[in-house]
């Protein structure tokens, strides 16, 4: 399938949305007034794929903000019964950028190995990804090609080439293959638009530069020597401990799980939402103790989690380079400078 690149004119992206509305539900890039969002999308919607890169990312299709996992009520015989949400349509995601299609590995690797969810990998093997390959950076904080999310196009199953008056699409699984031989006759991309893709393609780096310096696989040895750092504490004078980062971030994966049952005790539900280590009192446990009840010790988790946990653990940098924390962040910390500091650090 490596070689399988097959060109749509623009005008029938409409024929593809069709098609998998066949059997998901489509999401894909919209403008809403000065921002941009994913939000379901049908035949004759307008797709931003020049869109900066969203708020939320993807990851709310398969770990929800908030979700029931499962109802409760007693039973006349005072038993409990218990009953599951109905079944929801597999997700389709038209349009996703290099570093949330990382992230979206991420997931995988932390419900799978972590926590041992059923939920969130059940939702992803279900769905079906189309990339899109980024031509210059989403925004000023991105740092993508030093992160290697640039060039990652797994685990789409189609990836898309944004030409302008045309769209090449490398097929990159059975799935993929199987939706665009129902579009109709495949039409092999031309010599010119692969000679054109290719000069793109070899282009593209010199539109993202390199911030770092120093290959991500780094990053664990560094921050570990940068533990007792006077750099924490310096930093976190500015953070408000609103969270925002653990909220756009597209690898964040922390949740919270409660019940909350009637008054009469006799029916309830237990359901899931996101929370944050940068959030207070997230590491606080039974008895008050809290493991890290300063802004800098929940600052410097966060960083660690991205750049040496999470690589440790599951093989994969918890952090793509996407740029949405430092974006969005009110005192604009930005973790491609704590990164750069770091890691230059004799």
């Amino acid at each position: 399938m490596d070689n399988e690149i097959y060109r749509l004119p623009r005008e029938r992206l409409d024929a593809l949305i069709g098609r998998l509305a066949r059997d998901y539900r489509v999401v894909g890039p919209v403008k809403n007034g000065a921002t941009w969002m994913w939000t379901d999308v049908r035949p004759g919607t307008t797709l931003a794929f020049d869109y900066p890169t969203t708020m939320l990312p993807p990851r709310q299709f398969f770990a929800p903000v908030r979700e029931t996992l499962f109802r409760y009520r007693k039973n006349g015989d005072g038993r409990f019964a218990f009953e599951e949400p109905p079944a929801e349509r597999p997700v389709a995601l038209v349009g996703v950028h290099g570093c949330d299609l990382t992230s979206l590995r991420v997931l995988r690797a932390f419900h799978e190995s972590s926590c041992r969810d059923r939920l969130v990998p059940g939702r992803l093997d279900r769905s079906f990804v189309v990339g899109l390959a980024c031509w210059t950076p989403c925004l000023a904080e991105t740092f993508c090609r030093d992160m290697g999310s640039l060039d990652n196009e797994s685990p789409a199953s189609l990836y898309c080439y944004d030409l302008g008056t045309v769209l090449l699409f490398k097929v990159q699984s059975a799935r993929g293959r199987e939706v665009m031989r129902d579009l109709g006759t495949l039409e092999a991309a031309t010599p010119d638009e692969l000679v054109a893709l290719r000069k793109r393609l070899r282009a593209r780096p010199e539109a993202f530069p390199a911030h770092l310096g120093f290959a991500p696989e780094k990053l664990a040895t560094a921050l570990k020597a940068a533990e007792g750092d006077i750099l924490w504490d310096a930093t976190a004078d500015r953070c408000l401990s609103c969270g925002r980062c653990n909220l756009v971030c597209p690898t964040c994966t922390c949740f919270d799980v409660c019940d909350q049952a009637a008054l009469s005790g006799e029916e309830g539900s237990r359901v899931r939402s996101w929370t944050g280590c940068q959030v207070p009192g997230f590491s606080r446990v039974a008895g008050g103790h809290d493991f890290r009840p300063t802004r800098a010790q929940q600052l410097r988790y966060r960083i660690f989690r991205k750049g040496k946990y999470m690589p440790e653990r599951y093989g994969i940098v918890g952090c793509t380079g996407c740029g949405r924390c430092a974006t969005h962040c009110p005192t604009h910390i930005s973790i491609r400078e704590i990164f750069v500091q770091v890691g230059r650090a004799p």
